[in-house]
């Protein structure tokens, strides 16, 4: 799936995995901007959840978008850099 981050960047999730350091659920996923296409994880609740920002409204940190309303580059790189499976 496909996100764009409250501050505006885009993500694509991977998927979810279990830390047995925290016993928490995390998302695994990787940026779709020009910063070596970097992977991350981070706790479910929070990559769900809500941020507040400075004047008090409450967004989600990451929103989902449909492909097809990624940015043409992102489309682009996502074509020439599939996912491999983990298996």
């Amino acid at each position: 799936m496909y996100y764009r981050h409250f501050k505006g960047k885009f993500y694509q999730t991977v998927s979810e995995a279990f830390d047995t350091t925290t016993e928490e659920v995390v998302v695994i996923y990787r940026t779709l901007y020009a910063s070596d296409y970097a992977w991350f994880t981070r706790p479910a609740a929070e990559f769900y959840g809500e941020k507040e920002l400075a004047d008090g409204t409450r967004v989600k940190r990451f929103a989902p978008i449909e492909k097809d309303l990624l940015p043409n580059e992102v489309q682009d790189y996502l074509a020439e850099h599939p996912i491999q499976s983990f298996l």
